[in-house]
């Protein structure tokens, strides 16, 4: 039996296929206007849109958008002689225009079990819609340069907001800080070094994360928090006035009465005990409902955003799902799958002798975290996406903020809402919600194309695609009426995905980008194999 055509170009009124992969560097010609990819243009007009404009109100169009000079100039109905000569046209026919997504938490590497190169994790973050990125931890001094070369456009990649981690900027054999003086010197040394923000991390003890917090306050830095087990929980966290909290941890541990009941046996260093355990924190039996919903007004009176990284954890619930994903295929990098391999020693790699219990367990941890995010979000917190790729199987980059669509989606939070947590939501948490996050005239122009429409189909959003039904070669909704047990005209095929992510205005072809990530993953397979 063949192996099905993964990419193919289809005809339709409500949903288009996804452009080829294997198409060429672009699909503009000479002497046409049809967009070339990485090409800044003075103006770029797309035309025939539906829009989702990204603050959780319907889409509507169809409407063409004028960008010039990397912001959006106008929206509406591009008359004739009324608006500017565009120098490239994207067809948005049948396409939905929605803004870029904002990933409040990710990590570059350069390393993983062996080099990987950094050009891949920018092609797979701009072909997931990845406009912007929150680093919250990495080289710092590598970031900074990479943050100044996106701005500039002499490199392919999503803007770049630093946020270090205090122990990224310690110099070569100096000590990690423990008194709050030392906290406090490290923060003023972020915002020396040209830093947006400052990531904290756990454990930290509630001297040390008041002192971090206050000389934040004090130099003007933002600061989001990675909650541990350790003294100062989330409750600390809020009341000392942090800007964001990252993942789940130190939450659930602010509204127990009394401490988590913890094995005499658990070792905090030993991931296979920590990261076991931390998927019954949401379930322990003295877990207070009602201190946990005061702590989530806290949040929201006080403007404490959420970066929940659903996605982050999800191998824990079903691992043999998480490591035979279909785009490992053509797309996991052999460093990073290395990387994957169980191991008790590199960072989320706590696989040996995981179990069918810990995969129960950590299914019910998510069902109330996943109602806390809920009602965080009822009660008007501010939610973003992130996918902090990289470390447990599953969590590929750009794969890994699709699949953080989804999970807010089974969260409970409807598709607009979930596309308002990835759009305004993220600029929002960087203090950036006045140009970035809509698609709103006088806006940066970060835009995604996209085949099809998401808000009916999250899973279109994946860079790999998704499968869809067709009719006699025209997409169509699963449950039309039209459909019969047995009906020849009904086919089986691979489309949607983003066609185009534009950053400042430049147009960035996906199936390109993918091209590329696949280019280098065969070349890394072929000499590692030669090794």
């Amino acid at each position: 039996m063949k192996r099905p055509i993964l990419h193919l170009i289809l005809v339709m009124a409500a949903l288009a296929a996804w452009a080829p992969a294997s198409a060429a560097q672009s699909p503009g010609t000479a002497g046409s206007k049809a967009p070339v990819h990485a090409k800044q243009v003075k103006r770029l007009l797309i035309t025939g849109a539906m829009v989702i404009p990204g603050p959780a109100t319907p889409a509507y169009g169809p409407v063409d958008i004028l960008v010039e000079d990397g912001l959006i100039a106008r929206i509406g109905a591009a008359a004739a002689g009324r608006w500017p000569e565009a120098d490239e046209i994207i067809d948005a026919t049948d396409k939905y225009v929605m803004p870029g997504i904002v990933n409040t938490h990710m990590h570059w590497h350069e390393e993983r079990v062996g080099p990987i190169p950094i050009q891949y994790e920018r092609n797979l973050y701009l072909a997931a819609g990845v406009t912007t990125a929150r680093e919250v931890g990495g080289d710092y001094e590598k970031a900074k340069q990479w943050r100044a070369e996106s701005a500039a456009h002499t490199i392919v990649a999503p803007r770049i907001v630093l946020y270090p981690m205090l122990a990224n900027l310690l110099d070569p054999g100096e000590s990690a800080p423990v008194g709050p003086e030392e906290f406090r010197a490290l923060v003023r040394r972020a915002k020396e070094r040209g830093a947006d923000g400052v990531k904290l991390i756990g454990p930290m003890d509630k001297d040390q994360a008041a002192a971090a917090i206050d000389e934040a306050k004090k130099v003007g830095l933002p600061t989001t928090v990675h909650i541990a087990v350790g003294e100062a929980t989330a409750r600390d966290f809020v009341d000392d006035g942090v800007n964001c909290i990252e993942h789940f941890y130190g939450v659930a541990d602010a509204a127990l009465d009394g401490i988590q009941d913890f094995p005499p046996e658990m070792n905090l260093a030993n991931e296979i005990h920590r990261f076991g355990r931390a998927g019954e924190l949401y379930t322990q039996q003295n877990l207070d409902h009602a201190k946990l919903s005061k702590l989530l007004d806290d949040m929201v009176a006080k403007g404490v955003a959420w970066s929940p990284t659903l996605s982050t954890y999800e191998a824990t619930r079903d691992l043999i799902k998480a490591q035979n994903l279909p785009w490992y295929k053509d797309y996991l990098h052999p460093s990073l799958e290395d990387y994957f391999k169980p191991s008790m020693t590199r960072h989320g790699t706590f696989w040996i002798g995981w179990s069918e219990a810990q995969e129960t367990q950590w299914r019910k941890n998510y069902a109330v975290w996943m109602a806390t995010l809920y009602e965080f979000g009822r009660k008007g917190g501010v939610i973003s996406t992130g996918d902090d790729a990289g470390y447990l199987y599953g969590s590929l980059y750009g794969f890994g903020i699709s699949r953080e669509l989804e999970l807010q989606h089974e969260a409970g939070f409807a598709p607009l809402e979930v596309l308002e947590h990835a759009t305004v939501g993220g600029a929002t948490v960087l203090g950036l919600q006045d140009r970035l996050g809509r698609v709103r005239q006088g806006y940066v122009a970060d835009l995604l194309v996209v085949n099809g429409n998401p808000l009916a189909n999250l899973r279109i959003m994946n860079p790999y695609g998704t499968d869809l039904m067709a009719y006699d070669g025209r997409i169509i909704d699963n449950y039309s009426p039209m459909v019969k047990p047995g009906d020849p005209h009904v086919t089986l095929v691979h489309g949607g995905g983003i066609e185009w992510t534009i950053k400042d205005g430049i147009p960035y072809y996906v199936p390109t980008l993918m091209k590329e990530v696949k280019d280098m993953v065969s070349q890394a397979r072929a000499a590692r194999a030669r090794r």
